[in-house]
């Protein structure tokens, strides 16, 4: 088997963050940057398809695209891997014949120091166990990926109309479609979580954004599963339960139109101007 890093990225201008990644080969660069150019290294074993599209989900799909090895491990900008790690994953799909996606350990770091390992055991994972995985741990075998015609969504994720989800999206259409998914204790690299280009905080549009991914991803649970989120996510800000009920809700609402927040807010989500 081989083996491709597939890297979602920004506003790249050469190469160099294959090397800054600890990538020196087999990866393929998916960099937004407001023009169309394909640039590759001598050896051609990395290459960088810069474009002018916007959202990570895009960025992804067209770094999948290009894809062909056996293997493939999705990335962001912000890791950097142990020696070792690759073959790590490869070792990890022989250790499990009937994997198509496997999850792997992280460790998170700020300024430089580990805050944070994320480590998992080796078992096989449902519904109820794989939505707190991320698309920066996973990797899959790309046949089972294309023979299901599974791809990244384009609404949700950095640079989407929502701003998160994209990863848990993918996860439900790779469970819905058959596919075998496992966590593993080999763990990839270091994260650095030192800023996020998406991320601002526990605010009204994250919860709205959260309604909506709910409603896109369980369309007969949404509401049942907005309790359980809600409660979960109530634990790590100050804004009151009720309010962030209340904020979901409108999310599903607005997903059925595919209204984004801003829209929402300014009174557009009924067709109003």
């Amino acid at each position: 088997m081989d083996i491709e890093v597939l890297v979602a990225t920004m506003g790249q201008t050469d190469l160099s963050l294959a090397e800054k990644m600890n990538v020196p080969r087999n990866a393929i660069i998916a960099n937004q940057c407001g023009q169309w150019t394909m640039t590759r290294d001598e050896g051609n074993t990395v290459q960088m398809l810069s474009s002018d599209t916007r959202g990570v989900g895009i960025n992804r799909n067209l770094a999948l695209q290009l894809a062909t090895a056996d293997i493939l491990l999705f990335a962001d900008d912000d890791i950097t891997y142990y020696d070792g790690a690759l073959q790590g994953v490869l070792d990890a799909f022989e250790q499990l014949p009937d994997a198509d996606v496997i999850f792997f350990g992280l460790d998170m770091t700020k300024n430089g120091e580990i805050y944070e390992k994320r480590r998992h055991k080796i078992k096989r994972l449902h519904i109820w166990n794989s939505l707190r995985f991320g698309a920066a741990r996973m990797a899959v075998r790309r046949e089972a990926v294309e023979k299901k015609r599974l791809s990244f969504s384009k609404l949700f994720g950095g640079g989407c109309p929502y701003s998160s989800g994209e990863d848990t999206i993918f996860i439900i259409d790779a469970l819905h479609a058959g596919l075998h998914l496992y966590s593993h204790s080999h763990v990839l690299g270091k994260c650095a979580k030192d800023s996020s280009s998406w991320f601002s905080g526990y605010d009204d549009k994250y919860f709205y954004d959260w309604g909506a991914m709910l409603c896109c991803g369980f369309p007969k649970m949404k509401g049942l599963l907005k309790w359980y989120f809600a409660a979960k996510l109530s634990k790590k800000t100050q804004v009151p339960l009720g309010r962030i009920i209340k904020l979901m809700n409108r999310g599903m609402k607005g997903f059925r139109h595919l209204t984004p927040y801003r829209e929402a807010v300014s009174g557009k989500e009924n067709g109003e101007h």
